[in-house]
């Protein structure tokens, strides 16, 4: 199977790359002006996105650019009938995701937004442990240090600011804890002289559930989660952005019995269970769901714009 990745992104050499390597018969095409590492083993090197689109024979696109290139080049792959798999945010605007999902679903191509914290299996195991019909409490916070000045996160006219580039966790945690509830929203933001957002906290309650959540640029790193279900609580590090190569452990405080005891899990590239799961989905050609969560998860995030 060919992939082809648009744009030499930082993420694409420290985490898509090494996640592809770890699965067979996979080759890796790559767009990009930029120079190559020599370490990484490409295929093929295209100097021009729109090249690279009508010539290649991979049949899926990953696009890694700035967050305003998004639309354009995802327009671009579709409309020449790839699948296509975008990182976070999938567009900068609702509109612009309901334009993308309409031509792949009249296209028939697989469409993605590149969120994978919530496939790890140390998550997955978490949420199978609570009981969201019970009382719970969700706190999670995602704090970054500043930015390098040529960071793009730093610049509205690529895009940038904390609301473009954390609003897709905050989107999916409440997709995967409130989905087909009742519940109320409460949003907070804070501009810089730029006028992008560097930071926001949000408040979603329903009948059972409280999530509350902090995420910002700027500040000392935080990537943390708590959960607290019937009589224990869990605490999740790490949580958003998972390591590929650390063993994590999920700690869990009993009240009852006033114990606290550790979970460790094996190392799991977290990207490459992500890409493991879609190739098999573009294979089979079952994409119905993954429209209707991109459609559900756009909404989410146009509501939390609107607050």
């Amino acid at each position: 199977m060919k992939i082809l990745i648009l744009g030499n992104s930082d993420i694409f050499r420290r985490k898509i790359y090494f996640a592809l390597k770890k699965l067979k018969n996979i080759e890796i095409e790559i767009a990009s002006k930029k120079k190559i590492n020599n370490n990484l083993k490409i295929n093929k090197h295209y100097f021009s996105y729109k090249e690279a689109i009508q010539k290649t024979e991979a049949k899926i696109i990953y696009i890694s650019l700035v967050n305003s290139a998004h639309y354009y080049w995802g327009l671009q792959a579709l409309n020449n009938n790839k699948h296509i798999i975008i990182d976070k945010p999938l567009t900068i605007d609702f509109k612009s995701t309901k334009k993308l999902l309409n031509l792949a679903i009249k296209k028939k191509c697989f469409i993605s937004e590149a969120i994978v914290f919530h496939e790890h299996k140390r998550f997955q195991e978490t949420l199978s442990k609570i009981d969201l019909n019970k009382k719970t409490k969700i706190f999670c916070k995602f704090h970054i240090p500043q930015l390098k000045k040529n960071n793009f996160r730093n610049y509205k006219k690529y895009g940038g600011g904390c609301f473009q580039d954390m609003s897709p966790y905050a989107s999916y945690l409440i997709y995967i804890f409130f989905n087909d509830k009742k519940y109320s929203l409460l949003f907070k933001k804070r501009t810089n002289n730029k006028r992008l957002v560097d930071s926001f906290n949000l408040s979603v309650k329903s009948k059972n559930i409280t999530l509350k959540g902090s995420f910002s640029f700027n500040s000392i790193y935080k990537n943390e989660m708590t959960i607290n279900n019937k009589s224990r609580m869990y605490f999740i590090n790490s949580v958003f952005s998972p390591p590929i190569n650390k063993q994590l452990n999920l700690e869990i405080f009993d009240y009852f019995k006033g114990k606290k005891y550790k979970i460790k899990y094996i190392k799991e590239n977290i990207f490459r269970t992500y890409f493991s799961k879609v190739f098999k989905i573009i294979k089979a050609k079952n994409y119905h769901n993954f429209y209707k969560e991109i459609e559900d998860i756009a909404k989410i995030k146009k509501k939390i714009s609107q607050n």
